[in-house]
Order: C-alpha cells, then structure tokens, then sequence
C-alpha cells in the first residue's frame, strides 16, 4: 500500500468513527468539503465587498444598487421553470451549468470600469446561480441519508466558512493596500468554477434509483401542481406563511445594513472583511450547533429560533451609530443564518414526498423571488421617507411576526 492510501485509508477512518459519517456518504463529503472549500474561498472574495465597491467606488445609483440586489429574486422567480426543466433528468448537470457559465463572469471583472458594467456582471452571476437551485437540494437528498443529513451539510458548511473568514480577511486588506477588484474577482471566479468541478464528484446512495425517462408535464400544468402544494400540504403552507412574513422583513433590511455601514459609519474594506470574519467565526460555531440540533429536534424548531436570532439583528441596527455594535450584529448573522440555511433544505426534504424535493424547492424559491424582488423596491423608497431606524423598526416587526407563526406551527404539530 503507498503512503498516499495509507493517508487517505486513515482519514476515511477518522471520518466514520470519530465524525459519525456513514460508509456510504464518505465518498460525497469528501468531494462535498473539498468543493465547499473553494465554493468558500469565491464567497469570502467576493459576496463582502459588493455594494460598497458599487457605490463607495463606482458610485452606483440606489436603482443600481436594488436591481443588484433583486437579481438573485428574479432568478428565483422562475424556479418552477428550472424544477419542471430537470424533471426526469440527472440533477447534476444543472448545477454545473449554473455554476460555471456564472462565475466564469467574474473574469471579466477587469474590464468592468463603470457603475452600469459592474452591477451587470454581478446580476447576471446572481441571475444565473439561482438555476442551480432545486437541483442542488434534490441532489442533498441523493447523497445523504435521512438520519444523518443535518450533520454532515453542518460539516461542509464548517469548512465553507472556514475559507470565507480566510479569503475575506485577505482580500479586505489587499483593496486597503490598492489592490483592485477586477484581478481578486477574477481570482474568484477561478475558485468558484473549481468548486464546481469538484462537486460533480459527489455520488447518489446506493438505493437511489435513476432518473426517470417520463417525458416532463407541460410547464403550465407543473406550475400549478407546484402550487398546489399550498393547499394540500398544511405543514408546508404553515412553513412557508411563516417565512414568507420573516424574509420580506429580513430582505427590506439586508441591502439597507450594508448601505448604512457605507453611508453612515463610512466604513473602509477592512473593516467589512472584519465583520464578515466574525459572522463566519459564528457562522462555524453555529453549524456545529444547527447541525446536530436539527437532527434531534427537528427543521421547525430550528426554523423559529434561526429567525429569532434574523430579527434580533434589526433591532441591533436601530442603535448602531458607531462600529462596535456592528459586530455583535455579525456575530447574530453568523449563527443565525447558518441554522436558517440548514432548517430550509432539510425543512423541505422533510415536507417533500418521495422524488417530489425538486418541486418544493421550486416552489420555496418562487416565494422567496416575490419577496425578494418586492422588498428592495419597498426599502429603498421608504429608507428616503422615514430613514433607516424607522425602516430598521418596521422589519423587526415583520420578521417577529413570522417567528411567532413558526412557533404557532410548532405547537399545533403542524
């Protein structure tokens, strides 16, 4: 046996007794973790840094700066069109196509010298990505068994967040020292496609069977059996009334936070690749949490107090007027938004019948497209009317609101 077997003998073996990894998902986590590792490693150089390089260098106008922010929403406005696309079909290929041809853009970020140039990059990356969507959940479900699914995503999101703190630090203080964003960008993009070559090493279950070779329905009839999960599944229409309520407050308040640390604190990039370092710190500690917490308690449970912690950022932002509060806010961001992120995929998995987990991502991402490309439109305009502690107030309440439909959910056992 050569060293290198030896090596990879003895990790396999620490994978299984020391992490609890089953046998048969060892081969997907280990390609999943080394994908997360450059998927982490594209996020950290790049998601920090995009609306105040928008309007802190380029000057981007507030129109710009929504239509930027909106274009992951748009995206997901046409997820019944992507999940009714790979009905029948290998999931993977999907992704890689979404993936690739997106950050793939970001080469061209050396040549994005205006305003217009560089929002137009960046919405047609965050356009693009969504398509990978329903794809990548159906996939979650392939690879990983049921009993230990939370855990294991918790891993990779570890080592995501790992290589963001890392990227991100680095990458903040090379734009101190004048390093411009179109060579790191471009830098990025070549991580981000690496992710996705090494994603596309990931393995069904042994017992997942192959695709169908069902012709897909017409996309109006899949369209309306997609929403007619509403009405025939009351678990899935509390979940999604509860966080629907809780994102559009949540989605009023994101692009606002990054703005008012623009305009009102006049933070620098190293400053930002600060914050997000801290929010990926707890980020890390929140998914050995959520992990493990989801798997004994269930995605609901998980759903109510992730949002708990979402809202509790707002209310952070109200009485921000210096930076130090901005870090107890990355820290909330951090922890909480992991553990929404696992509760949703596994919420999903849960609700979705066997074969059907495509569609109910399809239909989550439907919703979260509507709120996400309404609440922007309904931000901006108000943050000039009643400015942003009144706006910061009026998401609180949203997202309280649908903490306390989640935790009404909770109790009647739906």
């Amino acid at each position: 046996m050569s060293e290198r077997e030896d090596i990879r003998l003895r990790l396999r073996h620490w994978a299984r007794w020391k992490l609890g990894v089953p046998r048969e998902a060892l081969h997907s986590l280990g390609w999943d973790v080394l994908a997360g590792a450059c998927a982490g490693i594209y996020l950290g150089m790049t998601i920090p840094f995009f609306t105040r390089i928008a309007r802190a260098e380029l000057h981007a106008s507030d129109f710009a700066i929504g239509l930027m922010n909106a274009a992951p929403f748009v995206g997901n406005l046409l997820a019944p069109v992507w999940a009714r696309q790979m009905e029948g079909k290998a999931k993977m290929p999907f992704c890689q196509v979404s993936w690739i041809t997106g950050r793939s853009l970001l080469l061209l970020m050396p040549l994005a010298a205006t305003a217009w140039g560089f929002v137009g990059i960046i919405a047609l990356l965050l356009f693009i990505g969504t398509i990978s969507s329903p794809a990548y959940t159906s996939l979650m479900k392939d690879i990983y068994p049921d009993r230990a699914r939370g855990q294991l995503m918790s891993y990779v999101r570890i080592v995501v967040q790992a290589m963001t703190f890392f990227s991100t630090l680095i990458t903040g203080r090379l734009m101190d020292r004048g390093v411009g964003f179109g060579p790191l960008f471009a830098v990025a993009g070549v991580a981000g496609i690496l992710a996705a070559v090494f994603f596309r090493q990931v393995r069904p279950l042994p017992h997942i069977p192959p695709p169908s070779a069902d012709p897909p329905q017409p996309l109006l009839s899949f369209f309306l059996n997609t929403l007619s999960i509403l009405k025939e599944n009351e678990s899935y229409r509390w979940f999604a009334l509860s966080v629907m309520l809780y994102g559009f407050g949540n989605l009023m308040a994101a692009p606002l936070y990054q703005l008012y640390q623009v305009e009102q604190l006049h933070i620098r990039p190293t400053q930002i690749a600060n914050l997000t370092n801290v929010a990926s710190i707890s980020s890390m500690l929140g998914s050995l949490f959520w992990g493990r917490f989801i798997d004994r308690h269930g995605a609901a449970q998980t759903v109510f107090r992730g949002i708990l912690l979402i809202a509790s950022i707002s209310a952070v932002y109200f009485f921000a007027h210096t930076l130090s509060l901005l870090y107890l806010a990355a820290f909330l961001s951090g922890f909480g938004m992991v553990g929404i992120e696992l509760s949703y995929t596994a919420s999903i998995l849960n609700y979705a019948e066997h074969g059907q987990a495509a569609r109910y991502q399809a239909l989550h991402s439907l919703l979260l497209g509507i709120r996400g490309v309404l609440a922007p439109l309904v931000a901006l305009p108000l943050l000039r009317i009643i400015h942003y502690q009144g706006v910061f107030a009026i998401t609180f309440v949203f997202m309280l609101i649908g903490a306390y439909l989640q935790w009404r959910a909770t109790r009647s056992g739906v």
